[in-house]
């Protein structure tokens, strides 16, 4: 996973210096459609716009559903946790507990789509509250649950952590570096947001440009920090696999800080990732 974070780095921070020189010269709202539109030219502009266009809408309208069903697992991973008798089973084949997702999804998505009805002056501090519950789940994570690993199941080795794969999905190798690509982008996205606003920006030739730039590295360099922290205090892969909620990491939480630490800090993820998952103004949150 690390070194695969770090092709990440490489490759994203690559392509937002150049997007960010692109957005320096043409430093309108719309970003990368427009962008790709001009880069075309006047014969084939607007069918690359509209392609790009396209494929854009579908990742933003994806990124909302995704993002509510992420919460959901997360909230409902607590049910695993104190091990309650839910009919059918605690089992994500359990058509009934595959319902209960599908609407606790459905009901968050209504909440982050009311969020949108909120007065603009308002979304300023949807945004600041959002990264400030990200900021302290961040440091949280990096300064509590190394020390409640260490007290609990126990940290794992530099050998264990860095230097160790692990094939669980029945298929080649290379298909196991390929899933990990959709982890390691996943942590480095949503850094074109500043372009996407780039009209209502002051001097936005220059910081509109810059913030692309600097969003994408910092969050890609944090993602690295993260990465190499939960390689540490990942449990051995036998009690990994013996984690069977929606959401394994809330039975991490569970089994470093007990079922207190890990409601909290499951509230915690909870609503921060509410808070980023609005489908309009979400991109903005990473400016």
């Amino acid at each position: 996973m690390w070194t695969m974070v770090l092709v990440t780095i490489v490759c994203m921070t690559t392509t937002s210096a150049v997007l960010a020189e692109v957005c320096s010269a043409l430093p309108v709202s719309g970003s990368i459609y427009v962008w790709a539109a001009a880069a075309a030219g006047k014969k084939y502009g607007r069918l690359v716009g509209f392609i790009v266009g396209w494929f854009c809408c579908t990742a933003w309208m994806t990124f909302a559903a995704g993002n509510c069903q992420t919460t959901a697992n997360y909230l409902l991973s607590l049910l695993w946790v104190y091990e309650v008798d839910y009919p059918g089973g605690l089992d994500i084949t359990n058509v009934k507990l595959r319902v209960l997702v599908w609407g606790v999804s459905e009901c968050l998505l209504l909440v982050v789509v009311a969020l949108n009805y909120l007065p603009p002056r308002a979304y300023s501090w949807v945004f600041k509250g959002s990264m400030l519950l990200m900021a302290v789940d961040f440091v949280i994570c990096l300064v509590w649950l190394p020390i409640g690993a260490s007290r609990t199941y126990g940290i794992r080795t530099a050998a264990e952590a860095l230097l160790t794969t692990h094939n669980g999905t029945g298929h080649v190798a290379g298909w196991n570096w390929l899933l990990v690509l959709i982890y390691a982008t996943g942590n480095s996205i949503g850094w074109d947001a500043s372009g996407h606003v780039a009209e209502e920006t002051i001097d936005a030739s220059r910081v509109a440009s810059r913030g692309m730039f600097w969003s994408c590295l910092v969050s890609s360099s944090s993602a690295f920090l993260a990465t190499i922290l939960f390689l540490f205090v990942t449990p051995d892969i036998a009690t990994w696999e013996t984690l069977t909620a929606p959401q394994p990491f809330v039975q991490v939480y569970a089994l470093a800080f007990g079922k207190g630490g890990a409601t909290f800090m499951t509230v915690l993820a909870v609503v921060g990732l509410s808070a980023f998952a609005p489908p309009a103004p979400a991109p903005l949150c990473q400016v």
